[in-house]
């Protein structure tokens, strides 16, 4: 988890609050559930969740081959 800092309106803290209140959770995981649930910010999860981290390939090795000049090459 990271921590961030945001400027909200009064309605909205208030409405966090009593959300975190009839749902027994703190106001950090209402937000947190709540963005996951907004169409736009489940499509970049799924977006992130896609790529692969850096420096991880799958790569078939029967494709792979070495070159004096390049070194290690998948072919295609």
């Amino acid at each position: 988890m990271q921590k961030i800092s945001i400027s909200i309106t009064p309605e909205l803290h208030s409405a966090l609050i009593r959300a975190s209140l009839d749902n027994g959770v703190s106001v950090s995981r209402i937000v947190d559930n709540y963005l996951k649930e907004h169409n736009v910010i489940r499509k970049y999860i799924e977006e992130i969740r896609a790529e692969p981290d850096v420096g991880v390939f799958a790569v078939n090795p029967k494709r792979v081959h070495t070159d004096s000049k390049k070194g290690l090459i998948a072919s295609s």
